[in-house]
Parts: C-alpha cells; sequence; structure tokens
C-alpha cells in the first residue's frame, strides 16, 4: 500500500484530530469539577516516581486543561509551550531526564532559567476508541533518570486513567440510552419485532421484567453473557435464575425502583457462567405500557475488569503505605538498639516541651553517656560494643517508667525524657541507673555511665534542655565519671558554680570493666 505523503497525510492529519477533539468534548472532561479517582491517580504517580509535579492533563486544540495537578497554580497552558503537546500523539513514554539539553524544548518558557523543570516522564492516555485525550505525566525541577519500573508504575497509572475515561465514555453512552429508550418505549413495546432489533445490537445489558419479578425480555448481550438462549429466562423469576440469597437482594431493589418513578443507578454483582463474579453499573427505571401494565427496565454495563484495575491499583496503594510506614519507622528508630534514634528523640522532645508548657507540668531530661567505652571498643572489638550497647538499652528500659521516653542518641550517648518529673525526682532516678549500672553482672560488669540532668522551666526551649544536660554530663566527665550532675543553665555550668549533688562511689574502673 502506498504512504501516505503530501496534502493527503496533512488532510489524514487534520481529520483525525477533528474525531480526536469531538471525542474529547463528548466526554464533558474540559473544565469539569475536580475528581478524587484522578487525584489519587495523579498523588500516586507523584509519590511513586518520586517527582514533586505530577497532572493529569486533557489537550484541546489550543490549550492543555489541568484535570488534576500537584505542584502547579495554573489550570491551563497554551499546547504550543507544553511537553505534553509532544506525548500525545506517542504510543510509547516521552521520557526527558534533561529538558535543557532536548532542542524540542529549546523555546518552552516552563524550562527556560534555573527555577525551570529539568525532568520529565509522560504517556498519552486514549479513550475506548484509540483517540488519545490528554496525558499523565511526572515532573521535576532537577535533572534526573527515571528507571524502567518507574516507567512501567507510569504506564500503568496511565491505564487507570484510561478506566475513568471509558467509565465516563460508557456513562455518557448509557445516558443516551436510557433518554432514547425512554422517550420510544411506548412506541418500541408497539413495535416488538423493531424493539428486540434495537437491544439486541445494543452494546450493553438489557432486560425487562414484570411487575411480579418474571422477565419479559432479554437482549443478545444478556444471553451470550450468561451462555444462555434467548429463550432459556423468559417468564422466570430471579429466584428460579440465580441462588435464593442473592435472588432476595435482586428482588428487593427491583420493588424499590417499581415504588418509584425515576432513573435508579445501582451497582450489582452476578455468578458468572465459569466461577468467580461480573460486576455491573445498572440503570433501572420503571414504566407503564399502553395497557396500564407496570414494568421495570434494566439497562446494564459490564464493569468486571475497571473492578479488577480498581482491585490492583488498590492493592497497590496499600503496598504503597505499608512501605511508607515501614520507612517512617525506619527513620526514628535506632537499628541496633530498637530505641528511637537522634530524630525520634527530636520529635518526642518537642511534644514534650510543648505539653509541658501548656499543661505547666514539670519536665526533665537526662544524658547518659558510657564511661571509657572507646577503650571498650579498642579491646573487645565493636561487635561486642555493640551487643553491650543493645543490653545496656534493656536495661535502661527496666528502670524508668512506661511513660518515660528512652532514646539512643549516637554512639555510646542515651537521653531520656522524663514527663511530670521533677528535677529531685530526675535526679534520683539518675542516682539509681548510675548505680544499678556499676553493679551490674554478665555482659555489663564493670561498666559505669555518667549522667547529666537538667529540669525543664518555661524559659527554655527543647535545644536549651539538650545543651544544659549535655554541659552537665560533660562536667560528670571531667570530675571523675561514673557520677550524676544536675544542671539548671549553661551560665553555672560554665562558672563551675553549679554543686554537685551527688557523687556516687567510683571503685569500678577500667581493669575490672575489661579484665
Amino acid at each position: 500500500m502506498p504512504a501516505i505523503r503530501g496534502s493527503q497525510a496533512a488532510l489524514t492529519q487534520q481529520l483525525f484530530e477533528v474525531a480526536r477533539l469531538r471525542a474529547l468534548h463528548a466526554t464533558g472532561l474540559l473544565d469539569s469539577e475536580p475528581e478524587e479517582a484522578f487525584d489519587d491517580i495523579r498523588r500516586l504517580a507523584a509519590k511513586m516516581l518520586q517527582s514533586p509535579i505530577a497532572t493529569v492533563a486533557f489537550i484541546d486544540d489550543a490549550r492543555v486543561w489541568l484535570k488534576s495537578a500537584e505542584g502547579m497554580t495554573c489550570a491551563s497552558t497554551p499546547r504550543k509551550e507544553s511537553i505534553c503537546h509532544y506525548t500525545l500523539l506517542q504510543r510509547t513514554p516521552l521520557v526527558v531526564s534533561d529538558l535543557t539539553a532536548d532542542e524540542r524544548f529549546a523555546n518552552i518558557p516552563s524550562v527556560q532559567g534555573e527555577s525551570g523543570i529539568k525532568a520529565y516522564a509522560g504517556v498519552s492516555v486514549r479513550d475506548v476508541n484509540g483517540y488519545p485525550l490528554g496525558t499523565l505525566c511526572v515532573v521535576d525541577l532537577v535533572e534526573r533518570p527515571f528507571t524502567e519500573e518507574q516507567v512501567e508504575i507510569l504506564k500503568m497509572l496511565g491505564r487507570q486513567v484510561e478506566v475513568q475515561i471509558a467509565l465516563r465514555q460508557r456513562i455518557v453512552q448509557v445516558d443516551e440510552l436510557t433518554r432514547t429508550a425512554d422517550a420510544l418505549a411506548k412506541d418500541l413495546l408497539s413495535s416488538n419485532e423493531r424493539f428486540c432489533a434495537f437491544m439486541d445490537h445494543s452494546p450493553v445489558a438489557a432486560y425487562i421484567k414484570d411487575q411480579d419479578g418474571r422477565m419479559r425480555f432479554y437482549n443478545r448481550k444478556v444471553a451470550e453473557t450468561f451462555c444462555i438462549t434467548q429463550h432459556d429466562w423468559l417468564g422466570k423469576s430471579d429466584h428460579e435464575i440465580w441462588p435464593s440469597e442473592l435472588a432476595d437482594e435482586y428482588r428487593a431493589a427491583d420493588l424499590a425502583v417499581l415504588a418509584q418513578t425515576g432513573l435508579v443507578e445501582v451497582e450489582e454483582r452476578t455468578p458468572a457462567p465459569h466461577g468467580s463474579h461480573l460486576y455491573w453499573k445498572s440503570y433501572k427505571f420503571p414504566f407503564t405500557d399502553a395497557n396500564g401494565q407496570r414494568f421495570l427496565a434494566g439497562i446494564a454495563i459490564d464493569v468486571t475488569r475497571e473492578k479488577c484495575r480498581e482491585a490492583e491499583l488498590e492493592t497497590v496503594k496499600e503496598e504503597l503505605a505499608a512501605r511508607s510506614a515501614e520507612l517512617r519507622r525506619m527513620t526514628v528508630t535506632d537499628a541496633l538498639t530498637g530505641l528511637p534514634n537522634r530524630r525520634g528523640f527530636n520529635r518526642w522532645l518537642d511534644q514534650c516541651v510543648s505539653s509541658a508548657s501548656r499543661s505547666n507540668r514539670p519536665l526533665s531530661m537526662m544524658m547518659i553517656d558510657v564511661d571509657h567505652f572507646s577503650v571498650i571498643n579498642d579491646i573487645k572489638g565493636h561487635l561486642a560494643g555493640d551487643a553491650m550497647l543493645a543490653e545496656l538499652s534493656r536495661v535502661l528500659l527496666t528502670l524508668v517508667s512506661p511513660f518515660d521516653h528512652v532514646s539512643r542518641l549516637g554512639g555510646e550517648e542515651f537521653a531520656i525524657l522524663l514527663p511530670d518529673t521533677t528535677a529531685k525526682e530526675a535526679l534520683a532516678l539518675a542516682e539509681n541507673i548510675c548505680r544499678t549500672i556499676s553493679q551490674q553482672s554478665g555482659m555489663l560488669q564493670g561498666m559505669t555511665v555518667s549522667i547529666g540532668v537538667t529540669p525543664w522551666t518555661p524559659e527554655k526551649s527543647g535545644n536549651m534542655l539538650i545543651e544544659i544536660a549535655d554541659a552537665s554530663l560533660h562536667r560528670a566527665k571531667r570530675s571523675g565519671r561514673n557520677q550524676v550532675i544536675l544542671g539548671t543553665s549553661l551560665e553555672a555550668l560554665r562558672s563551675d558554680l553549679s554543686p554537685i549533688p551527688s557523687v556516687l562511689d567510683q571503685t569500678a574502673g577500667v581493669d575490672t570493666f575489661i579484665g
């Protein structure tokens, strides 16, 4: 077949664009209100491809209109100034890791300048007839590659956008069919042959039941779907066709429709001929024939594939949520001890200081450091040192209340936040910790710790608490270790005026610990 060239090619492209725009406008998506389904897909695309900007866009003749956008402030952009213009007619994803190096986008304003976009990945989204209506894309403000897995995810999410477009088109088709059926119901019923021919060529399942729930008509789509002839179900009730519980459900729904005067939309599930289930979006309405008899008409769209895709998307969302929760947990947890790490400690500190400030309740804090731990690591090795720190964290948890927060800040340094605890109570607890650690047997035999304690007062921020507790800890170290120092201000500690309220017995030494 000869290739289409010159004016023929231009005419073909023009006709295709006219048909594409007609299909787009028929969906009613342009300038429509935000919809959660599109927003969910867009949010999932941004999260899974780790991009600050993601959009679902539909492309008119001269503009790109954003149905759902994250990281964008405008509702539309000129088509000729949009990268999505290039994506629209591609069957494969458009992936550009450095837009500034691609001459196609040299004159696009959004790419220019240091603050412009730098990386792009997008796929075209099509309707049930294959017309490209828009794009799903993610954009980054820095140059970056997109992995094959990320591109596959983008393609999968693009198919989910197509599912939403298909549902919209089918609903429009059903609305048109319903309006036509309602307007022509009396005429169609008076000409059974014409009515049957019309319904048998319909792409949707259609049926009519009488007031007693018996099937008076069903079209070829119903017969083909359930592998029956076009006479098998005639005159039968739901209880003769379906399992008892399902038949009760259908009958109750039909009676509710017959009691009304307008269209009722419902979602239904039926057993499939070969196992599993079929899912339907059904539109039911009552009508009265020329003889005054009451009937129920139903038009149903098979949405089984869409349901399966929704289930797949929900599974992906659940997996992503679980993965995100695990990542959040890992970012605030020390891998060695299972205690909160420095980031987790900072969160607890902010919460504790805020709570104490609001309630005017006491709050204290202590910083704990293992004495001579570098010597222990040098002699016994880092693996043994790690095991001892893990055991120390277990012991510390047994010495505090369930309302206290023990964290490992790093190395051999620990911190404890003590809500509803006065300076005197914190000092007594610190002395008990210091004494108990020095009396441990087994793995911790011979270990001692130095502790700095400070109480919170309204003028102190969380950072000030850390500074004072740390300064108290260092004074305990300088004063001979294996002891507790209470500090109330940095000035007092620096001037060495802060008294030492308690010095424990320091007989346990490094030789005992490592012997």
